[in-house]
This record gives structure tokens, sequence and C-alpha cells, in this order.
């Protein structure tokens, strides 16, 4: 090799971050599916094997099916929805971001809740699920790991997003979802939501609990939740937070803060800062 055909590369590093990866094999009633409403500041992988179900992001419904990938960002609303109670075989993986965002393309660098499916060649599944059979390994050594996940994360940024991505669901359901994703920062009240979809309240309610298994007044009060959380990472005020998610009593904000997240608002607000701060050191 001659002295001219040597090349600098220059690259951005991997900052430190944490990485939660877990096989997950659940029918609809099983307990865990209590939390099946998802709003955090970590990114999150979900890969299908198995299972009758759809995924909500923000105000897309996907459908799944054997090798569904469904990625999301920090704060970005997302649920499993289930349709029947065959058994939900599949990985999550859940990891920090913070500093990391070059490497991770296709969770960042797209609208929110838009082209959060991706799809592989179902003959390729085995490989991906085989990259997480061994991040899962406790013999594989940290630096084995890193590569794995590495490997995971080039493999999503090299899948296909589908063209058709969104379920079929009544349209009353998708009115009354983008209006309310559209005045959180408004008190609203189920009946002008129903007033709002062109249909009663009890259609309404009906939609909900058989296509979403959430009702609407619920479905709000986690969105207004989910909101209030970013705005406080974001460094809003306890009271800005409370008043740009369409809360109109304070305490009782509070109180369903608190009991969603389990800590106070205030507590939240500080532990992201305090983690940003570690981050930057």
């Amino acid at each position: 090799m001659k002295s001219s055909d040597v090349k600098t590369v220059n690259y951005n590093s991997v900052n430190p971050f944490r990485l939660n990866i877990r096989y997950v094999a659940i029918d609809s009633n099983s307990p865990e599916n209590v939390y099946d409403s998802h709003i955090h500041t970590e990114c999150e992988i979900y890969i299908n094997i198995s299972g009758d179900v759809s995924f909500m992001v923000e105000d897309h419904i996907y459908p799944i099916m054997p090798g569904s990938i469904i990625i999301t960002r920090p704060y970005e609303y997302h649920h499993c929805i289930y349709h029947g109670n065959s058994i939900h075989k599949h990985f999550w993986i859940l990891f920090s971001a913070e500093q990391n965002e070059h490497l991770l393309d296709r969770f960042f660098k797209r609208p929110l809740g838009q082209d959060n499916l991706l799809t592989i060649p179902t003959e390729k599944l085995p490989d991906l699920t085989g990259l997480c059979y061994k991040i899962l390994n406790g013999t594989v050594s940290e630096a084995e790991k890193l590569y794995l996940f590495l490997k995971l994360i080039h493999t999503l940024n090299t899948a296909d997003i589908p063209d058709a991505t969104v379920e079929n669901f009544p349209e009353d359901v998708s009115m009354a979802i983008r209006y309310i994703s559209s005045n959180l920062s408004y008190p609203m009240t189920v009946n002008e939501i129903a007033y709002a979809s062109h249909v009663s309240v009890n259609t309404l309610e009906r939609h909900f609990a058989t296509y979403l298994h959430i009702s609407p007044s619920a479905f709000l009060r986690k969105k207004r939740l989910a909101n209030a959380a970013e705005k406080l990472y974001n460094g809003c005020s306890v009271m800005e937070a409370c008043q740009s998610s369409g809360f109109s009593d304070y305490s009782n904000f509070i109180s369903l803060f608190k009991k969603t997240y389990g800590v106070t608002p205030l507590k939240y607000k500080n532990q992201a800062l305090l983690h940003s701060v570690q981050n930057e050191n």
C-alpha cells in the first residue's frame, strides 16, 4: 500500500447509554398489560414474533405481523392493541439516546408519529431475533453486546418503510384522536370530542373500547400527562406543564402525575435536569 492510499476517517463517538432488552410472551389478560401505554425518555424497539395485535403511535395505528418492527423516540406516545387472546411474543428493547442521535436516523429524522413501522423480509427475521437473543445472553462480553446492538441499529436503518402503514379504523375514532392531539392545551370534555367526531358519546366510547381498548377520557388523560412529562423534561415549570397540557386543576394534575410516573412533577423535572447535567459531563 502506498502512503497516498492511506485515508483519515473521522467519526462521531458512541456515548455511554443504558440498554434494557426483554423477550416477552404474554396474552391480553397478562398483568403486564396494565402498563400497555408508554411514554418515556428513551428510544424503544418492538420486534413482533407472533400475536394478533396492532400498535398505536401518536395519531397512527399500524397493522402488525411477524417481522414487524415499531420504533419510537423519546416522548412518542404508543401502546399495543390486542385483537384476541393469542400469545403475543415479541422483543422489547429500551435504550437511552442522549448524544447518540447521530446514529439513529430512523428514530430522529422523521416527523413525530410517522414512519414508526419498519419491516424486513420474513427470511431475515431469524437473523434479527438471533441478534436479540445474543444480546440477552449473559455470557456475552460488554464489547460484543455493543457490537451486536450497533448491528441491530444498522439493520433498522436499512429496513423497509411500508407504503400503506395505517390500519383502517372507524372515522370517528381517527377524528377523535386527531382532535385530542391538536387541542391538548385546551380543556375539553368527552362530549366535545364526540361532537367534533360527529358521533354520540356512547358511540365514541363503544368504538374506543372495541378498537383501542381504552376509553376516550383515559386516552385524553394519558396524552395530557405524556405532554406534561415532555414539557417538564424540556425545562418548563410545573405550572407551565400543567397549563400547556390542558389541566385546569393544578392539585389534580400533581396527583395524577405522581400516580402515573411515581414522582411529583417537580421531582420529575429535577431528575431530568440532573440526568442532563450528568450526560454533559
